[in-house]
C-alpha cells in the first residue's frame, strides 16, 4: 500500500541533521515557496530513491516498514491483518500536488502526493471475515493501488530548545486516501488450499471497492501513525530555519 508514502516530509527535509552537509543536488527553498517545495519533494524522491546513508536518509523506494497492523472490527469486513517486513514501492514516480504551510511562521501544513502505481509487498497474517466469507491465512502478500492519492494535514508550532534554536512540534494530524483501483494477492490462504485460496483472491479483487471502503479507515490510521513518526523525527532533530534557504 502506500500511503504513505513516506516520506512526505523526508522529501523536503533530506538534511537529516543540522551538522550534516547537504548534497549539491538537494534543492532548498525559501519558506512559503510552494512551487519550489513541490519540486524539492519530487527531486528528492527521484535523486535519492535508494537513500543517502551519509545524511541518515533510508531508502525511499522501496520504503521498508518492519510491521503494520490493520484491524477492522465492525461492519461487513471484520479482520485482523498483520504485515511484517513490508516494502512499499512507487515513490520514485510520485506526483506532488500540494505543499502548503511551510512558511517562516508555520502552523497548519498540508501535503498531497499522487502515486501512479504503488505496491505493498511482504509477509502477512490474516484472520476474520470479508463480506460474507471467512478468511484465514499466512504467507506472502502484494497489495497494489493505482492512482493512489494521499493527503495529510496537521497543525503545530515552533518551540525553542535549550540550544537556542527553534524546532517545529507537530500536534494533531488528519489524512485521506483514494485510489482508482485496488488489487490484493495473498498466498497460502486456508493453509495452502489452492482452490479456496484462488477463489478468495478472485473474490477480493472482484469486490475491491466494497472491501476498500470498509478497510480504508484502518489503513489510513496505520499509515498516519507511520508518517507521523517519520515526520516528527525530522522536525525534532533539525532546526526549522535550517530546512530552508538562509534569509536575506
Amino acid at each position: 500500500m502506500t500511503a504513505l508514502t513516506a516520506l512526505l516530509l523526508l522529501a523536503v527535509f533530506v538534511a537529516g541533521g543540522s551538522a550534516l552537509k547537504l548534497p549539491a543536488s538537494y534543492t532548498r527553498c525559501n519558506p512559503g515557496d510552494e512551487p519550489c517545495i513541490m519540486q524539492a519533494v519530487t527531486n528528492t524522491f527521484r535523486n535519492f530513491k535508494d537513500g543517502l546513508p551519509a545524511l541518515g536518509l533510508a531508502s525511499l523506494d522501496p520504503l521498508r516498514i518492519d510491521a503494520m497492523d490493520i484491524v477492522q472490527g465492525d461492519g461487513p469486513v471484520t479482520v485482523v491483518l498483520n504485515f511484517k517486513n513490508v516494502d512499499i514501492y512507487g515513490f520514485k514516480d510520485v506526483i506532488v500536488k500540494k505543499a502548503k504551510g511551510f512558511t517562516d511562521a508555520p502552523n497548519v501544513m498540508e501535503m498531497n502526493l499522487v502515486l501512479p502505481v504503488t505496491s505493498l509487498v511482504g509477509k502477512y497474517k490474516i484472520n476474520g471475515k470479508v463480506l460474507i466469507l471467512p478468511i484465514q491465512g499466512e504467507g506472502a502478500s502484494n497489495m497494489t493501488m493505482v492512482n493512489c492519492d494521499f493527503s495529510m494535514k496537521w497543525n503545530g508550532r515552533l518551540e525553542k530548545h535549550s540550544n537556542g534554536k527553534e524546532y517545529y512540534k507537530m500536534n494533531k494530524i488528519k489524512a485521506t486516501l483514494d485510489t482508482t483501483r485496488f488489487y490484493m494477492q495473498l498466498t497460502n490462504l486456508f493453509n495452502g488450499d489452492k482452490v479456496l485460496g484462488d477463489n478468495m483472491n478472485q473474490f477480493l479483487n472482484d469486490n475491491w471497492e466494497d472491501i476498500l471502503k470498509e478497510l480504508k479507515p484502518a489503513i489510513i490510521g496505520s499509515f498516519t501513525n507511520i508518517f507521523r513518526a517519520i515526520i516528527s523525527n525530522v522536525f525534532e532533530n533539525v532546526p526549522y530555519n535550517e530546512l530552508f534557504l538562509p534569509s536575506s
